[in-house]
Protein backbone atom coordinates (compact mmCIF):
# COMPACT_ATOMS: atom_id res chain seq x y z
CA UNK A 1 0.00 0.00 0.00
CA UNK A 2 1.79 3.44 -1.61
CA UNK A 3 1.04 6.50 0.73
CA UNK A 4 2.13 9.97 2.03
CA UNK A 5 2.16 12.28 4.60
CA UNK A 6 0.23 14.51 2.54
CA UNK A 7 -1.91 12.63 0.33
CA UNK A 8 -5.47 13.29 1.23
CA UNK A 9 -4.96 16.16 2.81
CA UNK A 10 -2.60 14.58 5.58
CA UNK A 11 -5.46 11.90 6.37
CA UNK A 12 -4.26 8.74 4.23
CA UNK A 13 -1.68 7.40 6.82
CA UNK A 14 -3.98 7.91 9.55
CA UNK A 15 -6.90 6.07 7.27
CA UNK A 16 -4.21 2.78 6.61
CA UNK A 17 -3.01 3.44 10.37
CA UNK A 18 -6.48 2.65 12.00
CA UNK A 19 -7.67 -0.01 9.34
CA UNK A 20 -4.23 -2.26 9.72
CA UNK A 21 -4.81 -2.25 13.02
CA UNK A 22 -7.77 -3.24 13.48
CA UNK A 23 -7.69 -5.80 10.37
CA UNK A 24 -4.97 -8.42 10.35
CA UNK A 25 -3.09 -8.52 7.05
CA UNK A 26 0.48 -9.78 7.42
CA UNK A 27 1.34 -9.65 3.76
CA UNK A 28 0.43 -6.77 3.35
CA UNK A 29 3.19 -3.87 2.87
CA UNK A 30 3.20 -0.04 3.57
CA UNK A 31 5.54 2.36 2.29
CA UNK A 32 4.90 6.40 2.73
CA UNK A 33 7.11 9.17 2.02
CA UNK A 34 9.13 11.91 3.84
CA UNK A 35 7.97 14.95 2.58
CA UNK A 36 11.34 16.14 1.00
CA UNK A 37 10.44 19.84 0.19
CA UNK A 38 9.39 20.31 4.23
CA UNK A 39 12.97 19.26 5.38
CA UNK A 40 15.01 21.77 6.70
CA UNK A 41 17.73 20.06 8.61
CA UNK A 42 18.49 16.60 9.59
CA UNK A 43 16.13 16.60 12.68
CA UNK A 44 13.54 17.39 10.49
CA UNK A 45 13.20 13.77 9.15
CA UNK A 46 13.60 12.35 12.11
CA UNK A 47 10.34 14.16 13.15
CA UNK A 48 8.62 13.59 10.37
CA UNK A 49 9.42 9.98 10.29
CA UNK A 50 8.09 9.72 14.11
CA UNK A 51 4.90 11.42 13.00
CA UNK A 52 4.43 9.08 10.32
CA UNK A 53 4.63 6.16 12.72
CA UNK A 54 2.43 7.39 14.91
CA UNK A 55 -0.19 7.65 12.15
CA UNK A 56 0.20 4.16 10.79
CA UNK A 57 0.50 2.88 14.05
CA UNK A 58 4.28 1.79 14.51
CA UNK A 59 3.30 -0.56 10.45
CA UNK A 60 5.61 0.83 7.90
CA UNK A 61 7.79 -1.43 5.85
CA UNK A 62 9.41 0.75 3.25
CA UNK A 63 10.44 4.70 3.47
CA UNK A 64 10.90 6.70 0.51
CA UNK A 65 12.32 10.43 -0.29
CA UNK A 66 9.45 11.82 -1.84
CA UNK A 67 9.58 13.58 -5.08
CA UNK A 68 13.40 13.30 -5.97
CA UNK A 69 15.24 15.40 -8.31
CA UNK A 70 18.53 17.06 -8.98
CA UNK A 71 18.15 19.97 -6.17
CA UNK A 72 16.28 18.39 -3.58
CA UNK A 73 18.74 15.44 -3.82
CA UNK A 74 21.88 17.87 -3.05
CA UNK A 75 20.32 19.62 -0.33
CA UNK A 76 19.18 16.45 1.37
CA UNK A 77 22.62 15.09 1.52
CA UNK A 78 23.96 18.26 2.65
CA UNK A 79 21.86 17.71 5.69
CA UNK A 80 23.37 14.14 6.22
CA UNK A 81 20.00 11.78 4.81
CA UNK A 82 22.46 9.19 4.10
CA UNK A 83 23.02 8.63 7.86
CA UNK A 84 19.41 9.23 8.35
CA UNK A 85 18.86 6.70 5.59
CA UNK A 86 21.43 4.03 7.14
CA UNK A 87 19.53 4.85 10.77
CA UNK A 88 16.09 3.36 8.81
CA UNK A 89 17.86 0.36 7.77
CA UNK A 90 19.23 -0.65 10.54
CA UNK A 91 15.42 -0.23 12.04
CA UNK A 92 14.73 -2.90 9.24
CA UNK A 93 13.02 -0.54 7.22
CA UNK A 94 13.25 -0.18 3.54
CA UNK A 95 14.87 2.59 1.94
CA UNK A 96 13.60 4.21 -1.08
CA UNK A 97 13.39 6.96 -3.32
CA UNK A 98 10.44 8.29 -5.77
CA UNK A 99 11.73 10.16 -8.86
CA UNK A 100 10.40 12.74 -10.92
CA UNK A 101 14.03 14.61 -12.68
CA UNK A 102 15.18 13.56 -16.19
CA UNK A 103 16.19 9.81 -16.78
CA UNK A 104 20.06 10.76 -16.47
CA UNK A 105 19.71 12.70 -13.68
CA UNK A 106 18.15 9.07 -11.98
CA UNK A 107 21.37 7.65 -12.19
CA UNK A 108 23.27 10.09 -10.40
CA UNK A 109 20.91 10.01 -7.31
CA UNK A 110 20.94 5.95 -7.95
CA UNK A 111 24.37 5.14 -8.04
CA UNK A 112 25.33 7.38 -4.79
CA UNK A 113 23.45 4.94 -2.43
CA UNK A 114 22.66 1.60 -1.82
CA UNK A 115 18.87 1.41 -2.49
CA UNK A 116 16.42 -0.99 -1.53
CA UNK A 117 13.66 0.33 -4.28
CA UNK A 118 13.10 2.90 -6.21
CA UNK A 119 9.62 4.24 -7.53
CA UNK A 120 9.25 5.68 -11.06
CA UNK A 121 6.83 7.13 -13.33
CA UNK A 122 7.07 4.85 -16.45
CA UNK A 123 4.08 3.99 -19.01
CA UNK A 124 3.58 3.39 -22.80
CA UNK A 125 3.92 7.57 -23.72
CA UNK A 126 6.19 8.53 -20.81
CA UNK A 127 10.04 8.16 -20.57
CA UNK A 128 11.27 11.17 -19.93
CA UNK A 129 11.80 10.57 -16.29
CA UNK A 130 11.87 6.98 -16.26
CA UNK A 131 12.53 4.80 -19.05
CA UNK A 132 13.47 0.95 -20.10
CA UNK A 133 17.09 1.64 -19.41
CA UNK A 134 16.90 3.25 -15.80
CA UNK A 135 14.50 0.56 -14.73
CA UNK A 136 16.82 -2.08 -15.79
CA UNK A 137 19.78 -0.45 -13.99
CA UNK A 138 18.36 -0.68 -10.93
CA UNK A 139 16.92 -3.98 -11.50
CA UNK A 140 19.97 -5.51 -11.98
CA UNK A 141 22.01 -3.44 -9.04
CA UNK A 142 19.45 -5.62 -7.26
CA UNK A 143 16.98 -2.47 -6.11
CA UNK A 144 13.22 -3.23 -6.07
CA UNK A 145 11.58 -1.67 -8.93
CA UNK A 146 8.16 0.45 -8.60
CA UNK A 147 6.60 1.89 -11.24
CA UNK A 148 3.62 4.64 -10.43
CA UNK A 149 1.15 6.30 -13.13
CA UNK A 150 0.88 3.60 -15.38
CA UNK A 151 -2.39 4.98 -16.52
CA UNK A 152 -0.82 8.54 -16.38
CA UNK A 153 -3.36 9.72 -13.92
CA UNK A 154 -6.28 8.29 -15.75
CA UNK A 155 -5.75 10.24 -18.97
CA UNK A 156 -4.58 7.30 -20.77
CA UNK A 157 -7.65 5.16 -20.60
CA UNK A 158 -10.01 8.33 -20.95
CA UNK A 159 -10.94 10.90 -23.85
CA UNK A 160 -8.27 9.15 -25.83
CA UNK A 161 -8.02 10.34 -29.25
CA UNK A 162 -9.78 9.04 -32.37
CA UNK A 163 -6.37 8.26 -34.29
CA UNK A 164 -4.76 6.56 -30.65
CA UNK A 165 -8.17 4.22 -30.98
CA UNK A 166 -7.64 3.33 -34.41
CA UNK A 167 -4.42 1.78 -33.79
CA UNK A 168 -5.74 -0.32 -30.73
CA UNK A 169 -8.22 -1.54 -33.09
CA UNK A 170 -5.84 -2.85 -35.33
CA UNK A 171 -4.79 -5.58 -33.07
CA UNK A 172 -5.39 -9.30 -33.52
CA UNK A 173 -6.27 -9.61 -30.22
CA UNK A 174 -8.71 -7.24 -28.90
CA UNK A 175 -7.70 -5.04 -25.86
CA UNK A 176 -9.00 -2.43 -23.49
CA UNK A 177 -6.70 0.36 -22.85
CA UNK A 178 -6.02 -0.24 -19.50
CA UNK A 179 -4.95 -3.81 -20.17
CA UNK A 180 -2.57 -2.59 -22.92
CA UNK A 181 -0.92 0.12 -19.87
CA UNK A 182 -0.95 -2.61 -17.35
CA UNK A 183 0.67 -5.05 -19.69
CA UNK A 184 2.93 -3.21 -21.30
CA UNK A 185 4.57 -2.87 -17.81
CA UNK A 186 4.00 -6.14 -16.62
CA UNK A 187 5.80 -7.72 -19.82
CA UNK A 188 8.77 -5.86 -18.78
CA UNK A 189 11.19 -8.46 -16.79
CA UNK A 190 13.09 -5.45 -14.60
CA UNK A 191 9.69 -4.05 -13.07
CA UNK A 192 8.46 -5.61 -9.56
CA UNK A 193 5.42 -3.99 -8.84
CA UNK A 194 3.31 -1.69 -10.71
CA UNK A 195 1.14 0.82 -8.87
CA UNK A 196 -2.43 1.24 -10.48
CA UNK A 197 -4.26 3.98 -9.06
CA UNK A 198 -7.75 2.88 -8.32
CA UNK A 199 -11.20 5.13 -7.35
CA UNK A 200 -13.75 3.14 -7.84
CA UNK A 201 -14.75 -1.16 -6.70
CA UNK A 202 -15.30 -1.60 -10.62
CA UNK A 203 -11.65 -0.35 -11.36
CA UNK A 204 -10.50 -2.59 -8.34
CA UNK A 205 -12.37 -5.57 -10.09
CA UNK A 206 -11.34 -4.92 -13.45
CA UNK A 207 -7.66 -4.43 -12.25
CA UNK A 208 -7.77 -7.61 -10.38
CA UNK A 209 -9.25 -9.62 -13.30
CA UNK A 210 -6.36 -8.25 -15.43
CA UNK A 211 -3.71 -9.37 -13.61
CA UNK A 212 -5.02 -12.58 -12.57
CA UNK A 213 -4.28 -13.61 -16.60
CA UNK A 214 -0.69 -13.60 -16.80
CA UNK A 215 -0.23 -13.01 -20.80
CA UNK A 216 2.84 -11.79 -22.34
CA UNK A 217 2.87 -9.42 -25.22
CA UNK A 218 3.79 -10.76 -28.81
CA UNK A 219 6.15 -8.43 -31.01
CA UNK A 220 3.36 -7.45 -32.69
CA UNK A 221 1.18 -6.01 -29.84
CA UNK A 222 4.71 -4.05 -28.83
CA UNK A 223 4.54 -2.55 -32.87
CA UNK A 224 0.59 -1.44 -31.75
CA UNK A 225 2.33 0.33 -28.75
CA UNK A 226 4.76 1.92 -30.26
CA UNK A 227 2.13 3.42 -32.75
CA UNK A 228 0.08 4.37 -29.97
CA UNK A 229 3.08 6.33 -28.44
CA UNK A 230 3.81 7.74 -31.86
CA UNK A 231 0.79 8.98 -32.38
CA UNK A 232 0.22 10.54 -28.91
CA UNK A 233 3.81 12.26 -29.62
CA UNK A 234 2.42 13.88 -32.81
CA UNK A 235 -0.17 15.73 -31.50
CA UNK A 236 0.88 18.71 -30.47
CA UNK A 237 0.01 22.41 -29.96
CA UNK A 238 3.41 24.17 -29.54
CA UNK A 239 6.17 22.78 -32.08
CA UNK A 240 8.40 22.90 -28.93
CA UNK A 241 11.51 19.83 -30.26
CA UNK A 242 13.27 20.76 -26.20
CA UNK A 243 16.44 22.01 -28.78
CA UNK A 244 17.18 24.64 -24.81
CA UNK A 245 18.11 27.48 -26.72
CA UNK A 246 15.68 29.03 -24.92
CA UNK A 247 18.00 28.42 -21.18
CA UNK A 248 18.70 29.30 -19.03
CA UNK A 249 15.97 31.26 -17.83
CA UNK A 250 17.27 34.16 -15.85
CA UNK A 251 14.28 33.81 -13.30
CA UNK A 252 14.54 29.86 -13.25
CA UNK A 253 11.29 28.90 -15.23
CA UNK A 254 12.36 25.49 -16.89
CA UNK A 255 10.57 26.29 -20.48
CA UNK A 256 11.20 23.21 -21.90
CA UNK A 257 9.42 21.46 -19.40
CA UNK A 258 6.36 23.54 -19.34
CA UNK A 259 6.04 23.85 -23.19
CA UNK A 260 6.13 19.79 -22.65
CA UNK A 261 2.95 20.14 -20.35
CA UNK A 262 1.14 22.77 -22.29
CA UNK A 263 1.31 19.90 -25.30
CA UNK A 264 0.28 17.00 -22.64
CA UNK A 265 -3.05 19.04 -21.92
CA UNK A 266 -3.52 18.51 -25.77
CA UNK A 267 -2.30 14.88 -26.42
CA UNK A 268 -4.47 13.71 -23.72
CA UNK A 269 -7.29 16.12 -23.77
CA UNK A 270 -7.18 16.56 -19.68
CA UNK A 271 -5.24 18.32 -17.15
CA UNK A 272 -5.77 16.61 -14.33
CA UNK A 273 -2.14 14.72 -14.45
CA UNK A 274 -0.47 17.48 -15.49
CA UNK A 275 -1.89 19.90 -13.07
CA UNK A 276 -0.43 17.81 -10.79
CA UNK A 277 3.08 18.08 -11.58
CA UNK A 278 2.84 21.93 -12.52
CA UNK A 279 1.47 22.82 -8.90
CA UNK A 280 3.08 19.92 -6.60
CA UNK A 281 6.20 18.77 -8.50
CA UNK A 282 7.75 21.25 -9.88
CA UNK A 283 9.58 23.67 -8.02
CA UNK A 284 7.92 27.29 -7.57
CA UNK A 285 10.91 29.23 -9.92
CA UNK A 286 10.42 26.48 -12.69
CA UNK A 287 6.72 27.25 -13.15
CA UNK A 288 5.58 29.60 -16.09
CA UNK A 289 3.71 31.87 -13.56
CA UNK A 290 7.19 33.00 -12.73
CA UNK A 291 8.20 34.35 -16.29
CA UNK A 292 8.75 38.14 -16.14
CA UNK A 293 8.28 38.66 -20.42
CA UNK A 294 11.92 39.74 -20.13
CA UNK A 295 12.47 37.97 -23.28
CA UNK A 296 15.84 36.40 -23.25
CA UNK A 297 14.70 33.24 -24.34
CA UNK A 298 13.64 34.82 -27.48
CA UNK A 299 13.86 34.22 -30.86
CA UNK A 300 12.85 30.69 -30.30
CA UNK A 301 14.92 28.37 -33.63
CA UNK A 302 10.99 26.70 -34.05
CA UNK A 303 9.30 30.22 -33.76
CA UNK A 304 7.18 30.15 -30.87
CA UNK A 305 6.25 33.10 -29.08
CA UNK A 306 7.50 31.36 -25.68
CA UNK A 307 6.38 33.74 -23.20
CA UNK A 308 2.84 34.20 -24.66
CA UNK A 309 2.66 30.16 -24.66
CA UNK A 310 4.10 30.25 -20.54
CA UNK A 311 1.03 32.50 -20.40
CA UNK A 312 -1.17 30.22 -21.88
CA UNK A 313 -0.42 27.58 -19.90
CA UNK A 314 -0.37 29.17 -16.50
CA UNK A 315 -3.97 30.37 -17.12
CA UNK A 316 -4.46 26.70 -17.68
CA UNK A 317 -3.32 25.09 -14.86
CA UNK A 318 -2.96 28.31 -12.26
Amino acid sequence: MDTGYTYHGGESEVFIGDFLSENDYPDVYVATKLPTWLVRDRRDMESYLNEQMERLRGKLDIYLLHNLKMDSWLALKDMGVLEFLDSLRDEGIYAGFSFHDTADVFFDIFDAYDWDLVQVQHNIVDDEQANPATIAHARSQGAGTVIMEPLRGGSLVRNIPPEVMEIYEMAGRPRKPVEWCLRYLWDMDAVDVVLSGMSSISEVKENIKIASSPEELTEDDHAILREVKRAYRMRKTVPCSECGYCMPCPEGVDIPRNLRLLNDIYRFMSTRGVRTEYRKIMGEAERASNCSGCGSCMPCPQMIDIPSELRRLHEKLG
